[in-house]
């Protein structure tokens, strides 16, 4: 069979029947770039999560024009001339390797039924962790469960959003344990002369970070009050417990802060973040921060909050982060390429993905999650598509690749489906009870 000739192939990418550019030659020489930019660094990697071979060499070849990569692997001279030959007659994408364990967060609305309740509806979070796998060559969601499953070190830990309601308070809270114990019920303080209302929310889940926004409305007498708090926690500080009544605790000290993360460097980067806002009259000190997504990538803001000094109750107003977050926060979060880049071949996407090992893209558009090999033209079908409820929001993306693949499939399939399995529970705590929020 005659070879074609690499440059034909090439103007056929870049034309056939898409009604649009597609897989044009911006985007392939971005994605090239992105290649080798990881190559040249050689990021640090946890061996749990990421490890490359051979197979992920002859991924790349077969996933663009062999003749246009330029990649510095010394495994390349080891291909021999079939697998060059198929890389270049082949119209069919290589077989994803990866596996995405995804955390998902949606917002709901409980409206207090109590006659005597005088707050206002409560919003609060739910979550749901799903594994995409392939399975015998074949992309497939393998598991599905409520809360955030994640990995830490060398376990599996879940984060829960459990529910304690007394005849006066409700609580919203986050619930940290190993994923093979059981999770343990919180109580709180309950005072008959008092109304309150406390949130805890998810908003991000790293390999060993979390960031966590906490709201509290009450009625103390006949005054009303309402605070907010936004910190970045380890799995640790998490666990360790909750601050509640932030007017009787205005420090909260179970953070992680600008200081804890940068050392003295810290000080700099205070001073470019821009100047505090004239309607809050605050502070920013780098106690308080966030991590937040946008559409292709994780990003710090840093809070501004009010005078220690002011007798004011607890708020913040985000303000933009002046330098890249660290791997140890946001590990394996580099995009393909630009978003532009992203927004010319899927003008509807409002968030992707891309796999550390180069072989998996997601994109998030009208609603769903749709899964396709890395370096496929958008106009093609994705090998997989979930849906996604409404208004759902990303909070957690950790890889899998090689062995771990399996092991994740074995591992998270136990855990997911064990809590599929349990029926939503409630005990009675005192005079209140406590649930699962589902």
């Amino acid at each position: 069979m005659k070879t074609p000739d690499p440059d034909d192939l090439h103007k056929q990418l870049e034309s056939g029947p898409l009604k649009q550019s597609g897989f044009s030659s911006k985007l392939q020489g971005e994605i090239e770039e992105a290649i080798e930019r990881k190559e040249r660094a050689k990021p640090k990697v946890k061996p749990i999560f990421c490890f490359a071979g051979l197979g992920a060499i002859a991924a790349a070849l077969l996933l663009f024009p062999w003749s246009s990569i330029h990649t510095q692997s010394d495994a390349a001279p080891a291909m021999d001339a079939s697998v060059t030959t198929a890389a270049s007659t082949s119209s069919s994408p290589a077989p994803i390797s990866t596996a995405l364990l995804i955390g998902l967060r949606t917002e709901r609305e409980s409206n207090n039924t109590e006659a005597q309740h005088a707050l206002g509806p409560i919003r609060y979070s739910t979550y749901r962790t799903m594994l995409i796998a392939p399975v015998r060559g074949q992309l497939q969601k393998t598991s599905e469960g409520t809360g955030i499953l994640m990995p830490y070190k060398q376990n599996f830990w879940k984060i829960e959003s459990l529910v304690h309601k007394t005849k006066t308070d409700e609580f919203h809270y986050l619930s940290a344990h190993l994923a093979d114990q059981p999770v343990k019920p919180e109580a709180f303080p309950d005072q008959a002369d008092e109304q309150l209302n406390r949130v805890e929310t998810l908003l991000f889940a790293g390999n060993q970070y979390v960031s966590i926004a906490e709201s509290e409305e009450a009625w103390r007498g006949n005054a009303p009050y309402q605070a907010e708090r936004i910190w970045v926690r380890t799995l640790p500080q998490l666990k360790e417990g909750h601050t509640v009544q932030f007017y009787n605790k205005p420090v909260d000290k179970n953070h992680v802060s600008i200081t804890d993360l940068y050392g003295s460097s810290s000080s700099s980067i205070l001073t470019n973040v821009p100047g505090s806002s004239a309607k809050l009259l605050g502070e920013i000190t780098g106690q308080s921060w966030t991590v937040q997504r946008e559409p292709g990538r994780w990003v710090g803001k840093i809070a501004e909050t009010p005078r220690i000094s002011a007798a004011t109750p607890d708020s913040y107003i985000l303000h933009d982060f002046p330098r890249e977050l660290p791997d140890k926060v946001i590990n394996h979060d580099d995009l393909c390429c630009s978003w532009s880049s992203i927004q010319s071949s899927w003008p509807l996407a409002t968030d992707a993905l891309t796999s550390p090992m180069n072989d998996m893209i997601v994109i998030f558009e009208n609603g769903k999650l749709k899964f396709y090999p890395y370096g496929q033209a958008p106009g093609n079908d994705p090998q997989l598509t979930l849906d996604l409820q409404p208004g759902e929001k990303l909070v957690m993306a950790q890889w899998a690749t090689d062995h771990y693949v399996q092991e994740w499939i074995d591992k998270v399939g136990r855990y997911l489906n064990d809590d599929q399995a349990e029926s939503s529970f409630s005990d009675e705590v005192d005079n209140g009870r406590v649930g699962k929020t589902r």
